[in-house]
């Protein structure tokens, strides 16, 4: 949904104040974590504009979940609306826009490690998605700005822009997810647009771009032999007059020649979304209202859901949110915002969709990023 108004807020916070104690602030002493063996990192976006974006840690041995660790551990809020992570090493990044920050923290420990804010760049405005091109440089992805940040992730230091070129439409004009191939970067526009824009990462610029009949392309996924994977939400026909049709479409794009080879519409789209892969790229995941599972030598979406969404007291199906497979064992986690007010459920599946476990987080639960 379009909820975003341009919100800009520019926070400053030295690296030592991050790592200092703070019973200042809260009143609260930080917690001390020491998150053992493989962990589950779960972000909860929160409600726009309401500062409550959380973090949550589940162990997928013991079955233990841990709400609220950010805060815990550093005595601090996340932030208003997280809306990504991404892991290099030692270090978990997330991007919380409408904070306009994005913070590393130690995926041990939970504890802050350093961070990068909008007034420490040059046209971040509310950072969308990360992408680790290397160790010394990333991409951030943004929902307003015209521009893609580069930043140092080792050194959490500015170090350029990338112009989009997208034109600004009802206010926006962003880039959204990332997907790496060869020395390309595909990443999707979003809102209000029907592009997937071809980044060269050795000269760290647009060069190309993909043109979709369906607007809003929302994930993006790269297969095993090389074909970029999009899903389109169709905009919203009900936001703006004669803007989209709500028709969700899957596209098979060549990477290399960037020919669309395969277009599919979707059923209506009453929630949300999502495109997960296999950790082998043979296998695509998506929800389109219910979850459906799809060999990606297949021309066809089943017609039958592989995992049907929850359906709630009130006879209402429930609103899947998020979507990502663990890679060193393939389970599948799936991300319920339920209604988008109350805590959302994490439902953790069997490649074969067997339920292994449930469990609450926090508000409108977005993604997962796995700690080996």
């Amino acid at each position: 949904m379009h909820i975003h108004q341009r919100f800009c807020v520019t926070l400053s916070v030295a690296w030592g104040l991050l790592a200092a104690c703070s019973d200042s602030e809260g009143g609260v002493p930080e917690e001390v974590f020491s998150h053992q063996g493989r962990g589950v990192y779960v972000l909860n976006e929160g409600n726009y504009n309401s500062g409550n974006s959380t973090l949550s840690y589940y162990d997928p041995e013991q079955k233990t979940i841990e709400n609220g660790v950010f805060q815990r551990a550093n005595d601090r809020k996340l932030g208003d609306t997280g809306q990504s992570m991404t892991l290099l090493d030692s270090t978990l990044f997330i991007a919380v826009e409408n904070s306009g920050i994005v913070w590393g923290i130690d995926p041990r420990t939970s504890r802050v490690k350093g961070s990068l804010t909008t007034g420490q760049t040059e046209h971040m405005i509310n950072p969308r998605y990360i992408h680790i091109v290397n160790a010394t440089k990333a991409y951030i992805t943004d929902l307003y700005a015209p521009y893609i940040t580069i930043f140092n992730p080792t050194t959490f230091t500015y170090t350029g822009s990338i112009p989009t070129g997208q034109a600004v439409t009802y206010g926006y004009s962003s880039t959204e997810q990332m997907v790496g191939w060869k020395n390309r970067v595909f990443t999707n526009c979003w809102s209000y647009s029907n592009k997937i824009l071809v980044i060269d990462t050795q000269r760290d610029e647009v060069t190309d771009s993909i043109l979709l009949d369906s607007w809003q392309p929302k994930g993006m996924q790269i297969d095993a032999r090389g074909k970029l994977w999009v899903i389109t939400d169709g905009g919203y026909n009900t936001e703006h007059e004669g803007f989209g049709d709500n028709i969700p479409h899957l596209y098979r794009i060549d990477a290399e020649t960037l020919v669309i080879e395969q277009d599919q519409a979707l059923d209506a789209d009453e929630a949300g979304v999502a495109l997960a892969i296999s950790n082998d790229r043979q296998t695509l995941y998506l929800i389109n209202n219910d979850i459906y599972r799809m060999d990606v030598t297949e021309s066809h979406l089943p017609v039958r859901p592989f995992i049907e969404a929850p359906i709630g007291n009130d006879g209402k199906r429930h609103k899947l949110y998020g979507l990502n497979v663990d890679p060193t064992n393939g389970d599948l986690y799936v991300a319920d915002a339920v209604d988008y007010n109350q805590a959302g459920t994490m439902y953790r599946y069997k490649a074969d969709g067997t339920l292994i476990d449930k469990f609450r987080v926090g508000i409108n639960p977005n993604g997962c990023a796995f700690i080996p």
